[in-house]
């Protein structure tokens, strides 16, 4: 069984933080993740959990120029998945912030 935060998977609390950041019109690149999931979900298992949600359809990439000048992938919120990680966000993201507290 994956660990929880809260009432979320640690697989649900990446979407979310995914969603969080596409929703205030930020480009989703894999530091930028690590950095805002410090101290919830550790850096060595951020990839297989981007894995998982890609395999799932949940999470897409693209590939592009990332902050530091490079080429990166990023992360999104595929249209299909985005009614139920914004529901999933919406309902549950607050209790996850309070979890860490």
């Amino acid at each position: 069984m994956k660990k929880k935060i809260g009432p979320l998977s640690l697989d649900l609390v990446v979407a979310c933080q995914i969603y969080e950041l596409q929703k205030n019109g930020e480009h989703v690149e894999y530091t930028k993740l690590v950095e805002k999931l410090h101290g919830f979900v550790g850096e060595s298992t951020i990839p297989s959990l981007l894995r998982s949600l890609t395999d799932w359809g949940i999470v897409t990439t693209e590939y592009g120029e990332t902050t530091q000048g490079r080429a990166g992938r990023f992360y999104y919120i595929s249209g299909e998945a985005s009614d139920m990680i914004k529901e999933t966000y919406d309902l549950f993201w607050d209790k996850v912030l309070q979890a860490q507290k």
